[in-house]
């Protein structure tokens, strides 16, 4: 039986500037959500990745270029490293300071937020 997803059952509405409403929409696009999920994201404090399309063949070249030598423990730690990498670059999503998100949006209306977050 397929689960059926849970729809929100309330809304949280802010003023913004035409501006950063554009903005947000534009950086939401970029991480491939819908305004709403990325601004719910961002409160709970993560930092959603924009990943542009052509970032997994970089990735995918310095592995082919690394795994072509014969295996030794010096190839098995360029590879981990170019893993590392991917992983902090593409997967990882930390999370961000009030100020980092602010500065990031350009937020003077940022700047009251509380202490009383995550």
């Amino acid at each position: 039986m397929e689960k059926e997803k849970k729809k929100p059952s309330t809304g949280i509405f802010f003023p913004c500037t035409d501006t950063q409403k554009r903005k947000i929409k534009s950086i939401a696009a970029k991480c491939g959500l819908g305004q709403g999920e990325y601004i719910l994201k961002r409160a709970l404090g993560y930092e959603p990745k924009t990943v542009p399309p052509d970032a997994f063949f970089v990735f995918h070249e310095k592995l082919c270029e690394t795994l072509d030598s014969p295996p030794t423990p010096a190839v098995e730690e360029a590879a981990l490293r170019v893993f590392d990498e991917i992983y902090v670059q593409l997967i990882d999503n930390k999370k961000q300071t009030q100020e980092e998100i602010a500065e990031e949006i350009g937020g003077d209306g940022l700047s009251q937020l509380s202490d009383s977050g995550p």
